[in-house]
């Protein structure tokens, strides 16, 4: 197999030439393509000098972690049988594309894969692959935040890939295909990579954690320092396309008896989730407003997507 590897950088500091190192050390041939969404810290040095065998890609303004990804994966050669997306605090073991593309060679269903990402040091675990909760379809990285001794062992199907770390099939992608996008632009950043593995799944296209694909991950290393959940320490905009992302990714992919179902328990959940969210941050409402027409276009979608119940995906 041939493989691509994009990366989306936005000011990712000392992280980004460590993570360039790590895929130019891949035990395989890869394509490496940076994406540059309009940094102004020091790794634009990088992007204007980018090391022997990445090619770099700078972008007028900062498009997101989606525009990132499709400016890359158009980038990328042609011929890339496999393209993996990468966020520039996300590190590959060399052996990473050689393991997943194995993988994906001895499984031509398969359609993506979902890392064992670590954290520094290795004892942490950050994400072993992508579900949803039952009830509240909260989405969730197994194994986040636990000792990584023991855990998640084993090969296992998952929902979708973190998008810190994540490999497709490129033909499994173009099954996947929304508005005639890979990855929709208007999601900017966050619930991206949940709603493409989501897709890929319903495409009939499984995404498979392998144990062996091992990358180290330092999580939320550009989020406002502090404690407490993630959308605490955004931005107005960033909070507001957290919760609208879930919304349109739950609109367009969830299989309609899978929705009827967990109704009388999900609406009471958004509701007092957005509820909490607009006590503590009054700001999200306005940008809630603006982010709106990203649902109602998921809505518009939903008749363009083969959806599955959740019980044939997992």
């Amino acid at each position: 197999m041939k493989a691509g590897a994009v990366v989306v950088n936005f000011n990712g500091g000392e992280d980004l030439p460590v993570c360039l190192a790590a895929l130019c050390a891949q035990t395989m041939a890869v394509d490496v393509v940076l994406v540059d969404c309009a940094s102004t810290d020091g790794s634009l040095g990088l992007v204007e000098r980018p090391p022997a065998g990445v090619r770099s890609v700078p972008l007028a303004e900062n498009a997101g972690y989606a525009g990132g990804c499709a400016a890359g994966l158009a980038a990328v050669e042609p011929e890339a049988d496999v393209v993996g997306f990468f966020n520039p605090d996300c590190f590959p073991a060399p052996d990473f594309f050689a393991v997943c593309c194995e993988l994906l060679a001895r499984r031509p269903d398969a359609g993506g894969v979902a890392a064992r990402l670590l954290r520094p040091g290795g004892e942490v675990l950050d994400s072993c692959g992508q579900i949803l909760t039952p009830l509240l379809l909260r989405v969730r990285d197994r194994g986040y935040g636990a000792r990584a001794a023991g855990r998640f062992a084993q090969a296992d199907t998952v929902l979708a890939a973190c998008g810190a770390a994540m490999l497709y099939r490129r033909t499994a992608l173009e099954a996947a295909v929304v508005g005639g996008d890979v990855f929709p632009l208007e999601y900017f950043a966050f619930w991206e990579d949940l709603d493409l593995g989501w897709r890929v799944s319903n495409a009939g296209w499984p995404v498979l954690y392998e144990p062996r694909a091992i990358a180290t991950h330092r999580r939320s290393a550009t989020a406002t320092p502090g404690s407490g959940r993630l959308i605490f320490r955004r931005t107005p905009a960033l909070a507001a396309s957290i919760l609208v992302n879930r919304w349109a990714t739950l609109l367009r992919n969830l299989h309609p008896v899978d929705f009827w179902l967990r109704l009388p328990v999900l609406l009471p959940g958004e509701v007092a989730m957005l509820a909490w969210v607009l006590l503590r941050r009054p700001l999200v409402l306005g940008e809630l407003r603006r982010a709106w027409p990203r649902a109602r276009r998921a809505v518009a979608q939903r008749r363009h997507i083969p959806r599955r119940r959740l019980s044939e995906l997992l």
